[in-house]
């Protein structure tokens, strides 16, 4: 049970909703239920057909945002939950997941009711209009909807009626041919399922006081609570918001017994014999009464946690035990001390336990076998929805504790800054983290292995990594979080699934921990983590735990840069002396940047043992395996601002705002352009020689400019000739394709020198014979420095220096940011990761023909080749205006 740190923050804007409704309305479900005879609302035995899994386009993970209805499907075992947009997520056995969205986002679902056995779902919102999902084919669909009569959003009839027929409780019947609908007004409706319309019957509140005390027939109250009773379908509890409960034969129909409390219900719940039921009030108390004796309870109520006043029992469950009986309730504490806590006590028989969340409890019921042989309704399991996160609870288990979560799993315990996927992980790697993961929750969750919530059957086989032993796939999705986290998940399937976490505050005395930039190699087990105040951990796999002093290096980016001041933060304090390191993944040494800035981008070779780091005043190289820094490079511009004024440099908003305004700016200009060429004006440079002189304009225009340290020559790639690949007539619309017209940017010192993007690989740098390890690093002003690395072989590697020097420099034309790079082999593949090679899974680079580096900006992409300086830019449309990244 987490603790959550939440802010109001900034509401999204419509358009930015809108966006989001359309990205995520790809859902497709992905269940296959239990086949067998199943008696249906029109009494025909039948088959349920089967529900086959599909490929989900879309795939949630986390806990849903304000859930605010939960329900419970005890024959086919599956949870649904519903929330305040107007969503529905029903989940199974781990990889059974539906999603179904309601039309109306603003519409918060504020009950959803199973039929049971059938794969439907009734869901109400809080605008009084009911609405009937099922599940077909892997889909889950609204097939029908209806609206209570005198709803307000139907008929304007008037306020006081629209709150009269404002649905305040339902009950379904054990036919499941009916729902039950009380009302704010105290009659109950009733709505036939298979029709989806509503009955001609109608329970009165009229009828209903004709047999009870004078004081209560003036006005009950909202109908609070239906419950039908076990084993007789004809009578149906009615209990209203002033405290009256009846018991309602619907054979007659009449009143057979009254129930009076003095105090305000709250809820009412049957015991499994239907010859005691139990209510509890807002007082804090709960009562037992007996079917057949009328009024008084059997008992006086219990404030369990009394005298004092105490907060209202929301609901109450009353489950038969095998011995003893269960007591399960939300609330009831005292209103002095625990008002502001959000609690439910279990009790069975001398042990009282409870349970002390971190967010409001939204709805709670528990898992037992329903099997006829069986004579109780001992529970199993407790789940429980909060506001903020899903509990369970295994109730069979000696010390009731909470059982580890499969899905729902909150992503944002501490909000997420950065992310990493992994695929193709070797299984003794995901062994091992499994297992240090397991270590770490070993006394924090049950031992139970079963999920009780276990519906539906996965038809999908699962992937297989290619070999002929169709090992599965195994793929990891890494987080780094804000309180200095890394949590490791198990993404191979449908859910998402916690293997592990690592955290950073084992080696600081600070609370600046957040993790900026994240980098795992499967291949050896290095993990490399990077924070806001300009610390690299490098981390190795480890089975067992071991003491170790972690050492810290430090590297000063601006050591070059005289008049430079740093006003910002002060690094992180490093923890001395020698550390307890658990098993997983164990830090071997930290690099310290100066200034201490937040790290903007991270690249390592885990086979060179390199480590390179940017921030928004320049980038260093690390060497890892003897623990000492290589090279730094200050991109700040050396006749700008040096007063290194805090953290202002990296903000993305400025230069996103202005890229976003240069962009329409152009379209908008692109637009003119095309206007005058359709009004048949020509321009007087017209014919095929001035095309061919246009485009090489253009291509100076977009072009680069490449500085070779080495020499002193600079020379522009933009004029140079490329020939059209196509032949023939070419039509006037393909002569003239929509572009967007790329300018160059204004340069600003502020943004420029922030290095947005790092990568390593060996390629054709220097001449053709022979391929060179290289660096390459992308700025924000659109800068790209190529550096070439020397790295001893052998066993010379741990005792030689590497060595590293600026080879290339280049400069984009336009100046956007450079947001990725990629080196291709001669195939026009990208070159292999670290180790891939070795480990067979992947082949040579093809090195018959030249290689070329694909350089990704905001505005372009660009493929230069790495030896020869020519340029192929792809434009993108003007439809596409926005920025790539």
């Amino acid at each position: 049970m987490l603790k959550f740190i939440r802010g109001k923050g900034q509401q999204p804007s419509v358009e930015r909703q809108k966006l989001q409704k359309e990205l995520f309305a790809f859902r497709k479900a992905t269940v296959l239920f239990s086949d067998g005879p199943v008696e249906s609302s029109c009494h025909v035995t039948h088959h349920i057909a089967l529900l086959v899994i599909r490929h989900c386009k879309t795939v949630q993970h986390g806990f849903p945002n304000k859930p605010t209805a939960l329900a419970w499907d005890p024959a086919l075992r599956l949870l649904a939950l519903g929330t305040a947009t107007g969503a529905i997520k029903i989940f199974g056995k781990p990889g059974v997941e539906f999603y179904g969205q309601h039309s109306n986002h603003d519409s918060a679902v504020t009950r959803l009711i199973f039929l049971p056995n059938e794969g439907r779902i009734v869901s109400l919102c809080d605008d009084n209009s009911l609405h009937l999902w099922e599940v077909n084919e892997g889909l889950m669909e609204e097939v029908k909807t209806q609206a209570l009569e005198g709803n307000f959003t139907v008929l304007l009839s008037s306020l006081f009626d629209s709150r009269l027929k404002k649905i305040s409780a339902v009950c379904l019947e054990s036919a499941r041919q009916h729902l039950l609908l009380g009302t704010e007004g105290g009659n109950i409706y009733l709505l036939n399922l298979r029709t989806f319309e509503m009955s001609d019957t109608i329970i009165y509140q009229d009828v209903v006081m004709q047999n009870v005390p004078e004081d209560y027939k003036i006005n009950p109250g909202a109908v609070e609570a239906i419950a039908e009773q076990p084993g007789n379908p004809d009578k149906i509890l009615i209990g209203y918001n002033r405290g009256l409960m009846v018991l309602w034969d619907r054979r007659t129909p009449g009143a057979e017994q009254t129930y009076i409390s003095t105090q305000q219900l709250e809820s009412v719940c049957w015991h499994r014999s239907g010859t005691r039921f139990s209510s509890s009030h807002n007082d804090g108390s709960y009562a037992f009464w007996d079917v057949n004796v009328g009024e008084r309870p059997t008992e006086e109520p219990t404030t369990l946690y009394g005298p004092f006043p105490c907060k209202a029992v929301t609901k109450f469950l009353w489950r038969q035990g095998e011995k003893d009986d269960y007591y399960i309730f939300a609330g009831g504490m005292p209103r002095a001390s625990y008002s502001d806590r959000h609690t439910i006590t279990v009790q069975h028989g001398k042990k009282h336990v409870v349970f002390d969340f971190t967010s409001k409890v939204i709805d709670f019921f528990t898992i037992a076998d329903i099997s006829e042989e069986r004579e109780t309704d001992e529970p199993e399991a407790l789940i429980v929805l909060l506001e903020e996160e899903l509990v369970a609870i295994d109730l069979l288990s000696e010390d009731w504790r909470m059982m580890c979560l499969p899905y729902l799993v909150s992503l944002h315990a501490s909000a997420v800054t950065c992310s990493q996927h992994v695929s193709n992980v070797p299984q003794d790697l995901w062994e091992a983290i499994t297992a240090a993961g397991k270590l770490q929750t070993q006394d924090l969750y049950s031992e139970r292995q079963d999920w009780p919530i276990n519906g539906g059957k996965i038809l999908v086989p699962e992937r297989a990594s290619g070999n002929a032993d169709t090992t599965p796939q195994r793929e990891l999705l890494l987080t780094g979080h804000e309180d200095g986290t890394v949590r490791f998940w198990d993404a191979s399937g449908v859910a998402l699934t916690p293997l592990y976490k690592f955290g950073s505050a084992q080696l600081f005395n600070d609370p600046r921990l957040a993790v900026k930039k994240v980098a795992l190699c499967p291949l050896n087990g290095t993990l490399v983590v990077a924070g806001t105040a300009g610390s690299v951990i490098v981390a190795k796999i480890g089975s067992s735990s071991v003491d170790s002093e972690v050492k810290v290096v430090t590297m000063n980016i601006v050591l070059d840069r005289d008049g430079f001041v740093w006003k910002g933060h002060d690094q992180l304090t490093p923890r001395t002396g020698t550390l307890s390191l658990e098993a997983g993944f164990q830090p071997t040494v930290v690099l310290q940047l100066h200034p201490p800035a937040a790290v903007t981008a991270l690249a390592f070779h885990s086979e060179w043992g390199l480590v390179a780091a940017g921030t928004a005043h320049g980038l260093a190289f690390f060497d890892y395996v003897r623990q000492k820094g290589m090279f730094a490079k200050c991109t700040l511009n050396p006749n700008g601002d040096l007063s290194g004024a805090g953290e202002a440099p990296i903000s993305r908003r400025k230069s996103f705002k202005k890229s976003l305004r240069e962009s329409f700016r152009r379209l908008r200009k692109g637009r003119s352009t095309r206007q005058t060429d359709k009004r048949g004006v020509q321009s007087p440079s017209t014919g095929p020689q001035s095309d061919k002189r246009r485009e090489g304009l253009e291509d100076v225009a977009e072009g680069v400019e490449v500085a070779s340290v080495e020499g002193d020559s600079k020379e522009s790639a933009g004029a140079a000739d490329v020939s059209s690949p196509s032949s023939g007539p070419i039509s006037p619309i393909e002569a003239k394709p929509v572009e967007r017209q790329i300018e160059a940017r204004p340069v600003d010192d502020s943004l420029g020198s922030m290095v947005r993007c790092l990568f390593f690989t060996k390629t054709f740098i220097i001449s053709v014979q022979t391929m060179t390890a290289t660096m390459w690093a992308g700025t924000n002003n659109g800068t790209v420095y190529v550096f070439t690395l020397t790295i001893p072989s052998g066993q010379k590697r741990s005792e030689e220096d590497v060595t590293c020097q600026l080879a290339k420099e280049i400069q984009l034309k336009h100046r956007a940011p450079v947001i990725s790079i990629a080196v291709l082999d001669g195939a026009h593949t990208p070159l292999p990761e670290p180790w891939a090679v070795e480990k067979g899974l992947s082949k040579q680079p093809d090195v018959s023909g030249p290689h070329r580096v694909l350089i990704s900006s905001e505005e372009q992409f660009k493929v230069i080749p790495t030896l020869h300086i020519r340029t192929y830019n792809v434009k993108l449309p003007s439809k596409q205006v926005a920025l790539i990244g």
